[in-house]
């Protein structure tokens, strides 16, 4: 009888441990799926008035604020794309720095995120590749 009480909530618990560790993962994937919004944002504002700005705004400058916004966070193959855009397709048409007044301009971040548990059963492909694209219209040119 103590036996079969010992499995059975050896079972419960294991079971009761991934549902949590899921919850933490989802809330994570979450946060950085915020994390990277905000970032994309942060660096086509600074795109959109940047290029009115004297001295303007290089692409590395928009990069680093780009980074910056991502908060230290554990990521792998991060890439971060700044380009014009066509504002129906979101398609890269060419450089942002001369993207004409009212012409929008594209923040794309890139990133692969790899779960806390390392083995997730096929649950959670591992790593989730996970994008963010902010658009904004210029403000100069």
């Amino acid at each position: 009888s103590r036996g079969v009480a010992v499995v059975e909530t050896a079972m419960v618990v294991s079971v009761l441990l991934l549902g949590i560790m899921g919850v933490f993962e989802y809330g994570r994937i979450v946060m950085i799926r915020q994390l990277m919004t905000k970032a994309a944002h942060g660096g086509a504002r600074l795109a959109v008035v940047g290029t009115a700005a004297r001295p303007p705004v290089t692409t590395s400058q928009i990069i680093n604020t780009v980074t910056n916004g991502l908060v230290g966070q554990v990521l792998s193959n991060v890439n971060v794309q700044v380009f014009q855009a066509d504002p129906a397709t979101l398609a890269n048409i060419g450089a942002w720095d001369t993207t004409p007044y009212g012409g929008a301009i594209a923040v794309q971040i890139d990133v692969d995120y790899k779960p806390i548990l390392s083995s997730t059963m096929g649950i959670i492909p591992n790593p989730i590749h996970l994008t963010a694209v902010s658009v904004m219209l210029s403000e100069a040119n």
